[in-house]
Formats: C-alpha cells, structure tokens, sequence
C-alpha cells in the first residue's frame, strides 16, 4: 500500500519553508527520535539519497534556501510527536507532495488511516487561517 497526499499552499505563502514552519506549528517535528533531520542533500537530483544528520533548523533552512535557488527538489520528513511521520516533497508550494510512509497509521492492518491525516495536517492548516487552494489524498494497492 502506498498513501499520498498533495496539496497547494500557494496562497499561504510562495516559500516552502514557511510551510515547513507551519508543520512544525501544528504538531510536526523536523527532528527524528535521534534528534537527527533527514532531508534530500544538496545537489541530490532525484537520486533520493535520504541524510541523516544532526543540525541546527537554521542550517536545514540555508540548505533548503540553496535547493530552491538551484531548482532543487526540496525533501524533509516529517514526524507528528515522535511516532508518525511522512516525507515531504517540493519544487514549490503550489505541488506538496506528502508520502505518508512513516509508521503509516492503518484503519484495519491494512488500510491507510486517511481521516487521520486530514485532521493532523488539512484540518489544522485551516485552524491557522491556511486557504489551501486544493488538496488530494490517494491510496495505492501494491
């Protein structure tokens, strides 16, 4: 099974760091239980090489900023009070794409808990005045 969720904040704001802000506002954590942020690296070109390193936010905000001046995929995971996480991925805010893989939670051992998903991130963008021009949610049987 595979879970995503897409969504456009380009009427929030046009910086994917704002967005990544405002996960850490409403509950998620760049920081894995290790203390460590796991992002795609600079110059990364969609080889997906996940790192893991411990550093300070403002240091993964210089590396995203320099991704996005290079018109890098931006990629950061996500985790919702130390248990659930996803990964995001960005170009810009107008195509967030959240692969929902990280302790996914289930309905029936199976199935993505997609509600969920709504109320811990759709939801809570709306609780903080986010107009999100669109969202989508998908699932995938493998």
């Amino acid at each position: 099974m595979e879970a995503f969720i897409t969504i456009n904040c380009s009427n929030y704001s046009d910086n994917i760091i704002d967005i990544i802000n405002l996960f850490q506002e409403i509950g998620w954590e760049i920081y894995n239980s290790k203390g460590e942020i796991e992002f795609l690296p600079i110059g990364d070109d969609d080889k997906y090489d996940w790192q893991r390193e411990k550093m300070s936010v403002e240091n993964f905000y210089e590396i995203v900023s320099k991704k996005l001046a290079q018109n890098e995929q931006v990629g950061v995971d996500l985790f919702y009070k130390g248990t659930e996480g996803i990964s995001l991925l960005a170009f810009n805010t107008e195509q967030i794409l959240l692969s929902i893989i990280i302790n996914r939670k289930l309905l029936d051992k199976c199935h993505t808990d997609m509600r969920w998903y709504l109320e811990h991130i759709i939801y809570k963008f709306f609780e903080f005045g986010v107009n999100i021009l669109s969202y989508n949610m998908e699932e995938y049987e493998d």
